[in-house]
């Protein structure tokens, strides 16, 4: 791409974050259409969506990407005008279409503009353009006063094929003022064999947004700013009072009030300051569900069966860190229940239930973390078929299969190599799936719930923290080392006779009411050595994991307290059973145990 100046890199700039949030909502708006074809707000919305971003592409001398959308924008016009009906076939067309045009935005985007292959694509539009609808279609609302591109005007004579109608809505002709010399890239020239533009049914390779760059609020940056400000004053005082202190004023009667109430205030305004920081750094979950929408029209064609995607809570806000990793494990959960989940549409009728299946994805925030929940109304998880295919694999046996409950039946379907597949397709049946879910979950901190009835469908729960920067943790000592417990897995603390411990096939236990609870003493794992008597009583604390019940025996239970993860280094990263680290207040290193992989790795 030829050098630009910095005044047209600031056009450039400004196409790129337009064009990119239009096409972020453009597969999702496309997907409702489809089934609300007589939504004339939709469909005119979709239309200036294109329409603004021919404009913008004929101003910056684009011309491949003005060829296709062009063509693209003629087509939907034909729709809302009531010239072609809404159908399946047709919405193929369109949706590949704008497939191209992301890739042809990726390329400017990137600085690499290539000479990619459009005529396949256009060649599908053109036929629309003469088509004739075979059942009446009442118009839809033609608008007089569209929005109007905020990056550029378009050109009067951006494209002499444009249909007279489109005019109505086309964006105002440059103005008088010469504009400054763009450079036009050369992205009009194709060969005349190069491979089709892919579509990206998976969600992949389709995302143009900046992962580098959160878009805030103002509100919340001027929050910021006043904390800040508060942070100073504050600063300022406690300058004045070790200024005070070098000069053998700390013996005044109202010192250890003032630094008394000057803690608190730092205290306070830190956690004011911290809390608009993570406010900032929150976007909503809809940055990944709206790529769902996509998915499962492909999926659901390429399977045969009808499939109402419904979903809920998109507004959920959660930290950045955890919605760029959660897209993979819901990809794979959606695949999940579509291929096993949800049944044909006449298997469904043989079942006295509706051709068409449900899938609802859900976010909700539920405390200190999100949980998202994938239901689906299909056939449920058969467990004896799931126990015989663990078997014929070889990973459990008849024995263990035997003595296992729901749970542990349910939890076979996270093992690596698993599938209750008999052939092996490309959406599913090499067993890596659910494997790769858990794993990308555990990397969040968090866990994964399944929920089951046979013939009535199944649900998966995720649950997330909602940061991954800053943890709610218990302080516990163990012979003089601390350790950080995250306060999300804490059920109850007991302090305890170790004279009521109890050993079963070489596990401590302790029966704690109704339940036996298996024992893991922090100091054996780590072998911290012993410092002074042993002591009859210790400290237990109960943490769960989904239905998992576990006691951690610690020395004494030294707080509650709000810490900032520290990541151990690549060295130490791989540590069972241990999430990071923290740094304390008196400069100490304590680190932050994961009470799920503990478990695992006493087991």
């Amino acid at each position: 791409m030829p050098p630009i100046d910095c005044e047209d890199q600031e056009l450039l700039d400004g196409f790129l974050a337009e064009t990119t949030e239009l096409l972020e909502k453009l597969d999702d708006d496309l997907i409702t259409l489809e089934k609300s074809s007589d939504d004339t707000d939709l469909m005119n919305r979709i239309f200036r969506s294109i329409h603004t971003i021919k404009g913008a592409s004929s101003f910056l001398g684009f011309d491949l990407l003005v060829k296709v959308t062009h063509k693209t924008e003629d087509v939907l016009n034909r729709l809302r005008k009531g010239e072609l009906l809404v159908t399946p076939s047709i919405m193929d067309v369109i949706l590949e279409a704008t497939d191209l045009v992301k890739l042809l935005v990726g390329d400017i985007k990137a600085g690499d503009i290539q000479e990619r292959e459009t005529e396949g694509t256009i060649n599908k539009l053109l036929p629309l353009l003469t088509e004739t609808v075979t059942a009446p279609q009442p118009p839809a609302e033609v608008e007089t006063s569209p929005e109007q591109s905020p990056i550029a005007p378009q050109p009067e004579n951006s494209d002499s094929s444009t249909p007279a109608a489109t005019e109505t809505d086309s964006a105002p002709a440059a103005p008088a003022a010469t504009p400054l010399p763009v450079p036009k890239p050369a992205s009009d020239a194709a060969p005349k064999k190069a491979p089709a533009p892919p579509k990206p049914a998976d969600g992949k390779g389709d995302d143009l947004s900046d992962n580098t760059t959160v878009r805030v609020d103002v509100k919340r940056l001027d929050d910021l700013m006043n904390q800040v400000g508060e942070l100073v004053l504050e600063r300022n005082r406690m300058i004045q009072i070790n200024q005070d202190l070098q000069q053998n004023d700390a013996n005044r009667p109202d010192f250890h009030e003032e630094f008394g109430k000057l803690t608190k205030r730092m205290s306070f305004v830190t956690s004011e300051l911290q809390m608009q920081v993570l406010k900032m750094r929150m976007i909503p979950v809809e940055k990944v569900f709206k790529k769902f929408p996509r998915i499962v029209r492909s999926m659901s064609r390429d399977l045969g069966k009808e499939v109402d995607l419904q979903i809920v809570g998109e507004e959920t806000e959660l930290d950045r860190s955890v919605v760029d990793e959660i897209g993979d494990p819901l990809i794979h959960l959606i695949r999940n229940a579509m291929d096993h989940g949800l049944e044909t549409p006449e298997e469904r009728l043989e079942a006295g239930k509706s051709r068409c299946g449900t899938l609802v994805l859900a976010a909700i925030h539920e405390g200190n973390q999100i949980i998202i929940s994938m239901k689906d109304d299909g056939r449920g998880i058969d467990t004896e078929r799931v126990g015989r295919k663990a078997i014929e694999k070889g990973l459990i046996t008849e024995e263990q299969f035997a003595a296992m409950g729901q749970r542990e039946v349910f939890d076979l379907l996270f093992l690596p190599g698993f599938s209750t597949k008999e052939k092996t397709t490309d959406l599913s049946g090499r067993g890596v799936g659910m494997d790769v879910v858990k794993t990308n979950i555990k990397k969040l901190n968090g866990l994964i719930e399944i929920k089951s009835t046979k013939g009535l469908g199944s649900e998966f729960i995720l649950r997330l923290p909602l940061t991954l920067a800053i943890i709610q943790s218990l302080l516990v000592e163990v012979e003089g080392e601390i350790y950080s417990i995250p306060l999300s897995s804490v059920l109850e603390t007991l302090r305890v006779d170790q004279r009521q411990f109890h050993l079963i096939g070489g596990q401590e236990v302790l029966k704690l009411r109704d339940i036996v609870l298996p024992l893991i003493r922090l100091q054996k794992i780590f072998n911290v050595q012993q410092r002074g008597e042993a002591d009859n009583f210790c400290y237990v604390v109960v943490v769960g994991a989904a239905e998992k019940r576990m006691g951690l025996v610690v020395t004494r239970l030294v707080g509650q307290q709000e810490v900032a993860i520290k990541s151990l280094g690549n060295y130490l990263a791989n540590i069972p059973g241990i999430a990071g680290s923290t740094i304390l207040g008196d400069g100490r290193v304590a680190l932050i145990i994961d009470p799920v992989a503990m478990s695992e790795v006493c087991e």
